[in-house]
C-alpha cells in the first residue's frame, strides 16, 4: 500500500486533513505504478485516517489485477468500492450484496454514457444498493429501486454522513469472473 502512494505525501496528507477537518469519509481515486505493475485504485479516508486501498479487480485495459474486493463500515451503511470498469461485471455487484454492503461507490476515468446509466440502474436494483457513481465528466447518484437521484456536472461529489471509526472488511480474498 505505501507504494502505491510514494511522492504523493501532499496530496494524502491533504486528503486525511479534509475528512478530520469535516469528520467524513473521502474517496479518492488514484492511478499507481508498482514495481512495473499499473493499478488503477481507489484510496479510502475516514475521520483523518487511511482506511485502505481498493484495486480493480479486472485486468481491461492493462491494469494488473487486484487481489480484493473491499467494503468500509460506515455510519450510512456498508460501503462498497468498485473501480474502473469492474462496475460491469454481475459476479462484484452479487457479493457487494451478499455481505451486506447499502451503498456502492463506482469511479471510472471515462465519459459518462447513456449505456453505463443503464447498467448502473440495473445493477442497483438487483444488487439493493444506492450507487454513487463517479465518472470524468458527471457524478451521479442511484437510488435501490434504479431511479437517479442526483446528476452533477463534473468529477467530484460530496457525501455527508457522520463517521464512526472501522475497518475494511476484505470480502473474499478473489472474486471469481466469468467471461
Amino acid at each position: 500500500m505505501r507504494k502505491e502512494l510514494e511522492g504523493e505525501q501532499k496530496t494524502v496528507s491533504a486528503l486525511m486533513r479534509l475528512s478530520a477537518i469535516t469528520r467524513s469519509a473521502v474517496f479518492c481515486a488514484v492511478r499507481a505504478l508498482v514495481d512495473d505493475d499499473r493499478y488503477d485504485s481507489v484510496i479510502a479516508f475516514e475521520n483523518g485516517k487511511l482506511l485502505g486501498i481498493s484495486d480493480r479487480i479486472s485486468p481491461r485495459a492493462g491494469f494488473s489485477e487486484g487481489n480484493n474486493l473491499r467494503c468500509y463500515d460506515l455510519p450510512c451503511g456498508r460501503t462498497g468500492v468498485l473501480v474502473g470498469r469492474d462496475f460491469e461485471y454481475p459476479e462484484l455487484w452479487r457479493a457487494l450484496a451478499l455481505n451486506d454492503c447499502s451503498a456502492c461507490v463506482v469511479f471510472d476515468d471515462r465519459k459518462y454514457t447513456a449505456l453505463d446509466e443503464k447498467l448502473l440502474c440495473a445493477f442497483s436494483i438487483c444488487a439493493g444498493l444506492t450507487v454513487f457513481a463517479h465518472f470524468y465528466d458527471k457524478s451521479t447518484a442511484i437510488f435501490p429501486d434504479g431511479t437517479v437521484c442526483e446528476t452533477a456536472s463534473g468529477n467530484f461529489r460530496a457525501l455527508r454522513c457522520e463517521i464512526l471509526s472501522s475497518k475494511p472488511k476484505i470480502l473474499n480474498s478473489r472474486p471469481r469472473l466469468y467471461r
